[in-house]
């Protein structure tokens, strides 16, 4: 199975660029034979995309069953590849940070909620906007998976609970921002030690963008077997293919 994690632009309340940049990667992706290609955390709509005013951003949350998912589940069908991006959902009146998985086929096969609450402002209304409980474990091509989002792998609460023995790929999606912007900084250094500690097949990927008050550069790895098989340096907008 092929993997490919797409480091790759959004644009910040512009899902018609970021669903076309999604489907150009995915194109790519697929002319090198990658089965599941996986996108950052919010990648949708952009991390940046809400106001925390919950009557101005359930316009900008997505219901998981809306036309614009039906593109990507439509994507997925046509080019025949699996496809995990980042979004900000809309169930009823509520808001979650979600990460949506789709096979082969165009069906769901996840729809994860991240657990921690750190994508969302302090003095949010946590009536609109909320967190989920529990992981998403599914199963693709053979292996059980499951997502993680940004701050949830950094949360001893929620590290303790995770069923790593259950799993065997981990797809780590985050939204970071850093001043350094080569691989191999501190900062990255940090995020590879502690996947070690999660489960010993991660697959991380971050998103390239130039926000109000965040800009993230980039970059993916994968851990197997609790080595560093493969990295793409921030900056750089491509998708890193890993066999596993």
């Amino acid at each position: 199975m092929n993997i490919g994690l797409a480091s790759v632009k959004f644009i910040n309340n512009d899902i018609d660029f970021n669903i076309n940049n999604c489907i150009r990667f995915t194109d790519m992706a697929k002319e090198r034979n990658v089965d599941l290609v996986a996108f950052g955390e919010a990648y949708l709509q952009g991390f940046e995309s809400l106001t925390w005013k919950p009557e101005i951003d359930l316009v900008v949350g997505i219901n998981r069953q809306s036309e614009i998912m039906d593109i990507l589940r439509n994507c997925c069908k046509e080019e025949n590849i699996a496809i995990g991006i980042g979004y900000i959902e809309r169930e009823g009146n509520e808001l979650y940070s979600s990460y949506l998985v789709i096979d082969k086929k165009g069906n769901d096969i996840a729809n994860y909620r991240r657990i921690s609450s750190g994508w969302r402002m302090e003095n949010a209304d946590i009536k609109t906007y909320k967190e989920g409980t529990e992981f998403s474990i599914f199963e693709f091509m053979g292996y059980k998976m499951t997502v993680g989002l940004c701050g949830d792998f950094w949360t001893d609460e929620i590290i303790n609970k995770f069923p790593r023995d259950k799993i065997d790929i981990v797809l780590w999606s985050v939204f970071v921002s850093w001043d350094n912007k080569k691989m191999g900084t501190v900062e990255f250094n940090e995020y590879i030690e502690q996947s070690k500690k999660i489960n010993k097949n991660i697959f991380y990927v971050n998103s390239i963008c130039e926000g109000k008050n965040y800009i993230a550069y980039g970059g993916a790895f994968a851990i197997v077997n609790n080595e560093l098989k493969a990295f793409l340096d921030q900056e750089k907008e491509d998708v890193l293919v890993v066999s596993y």
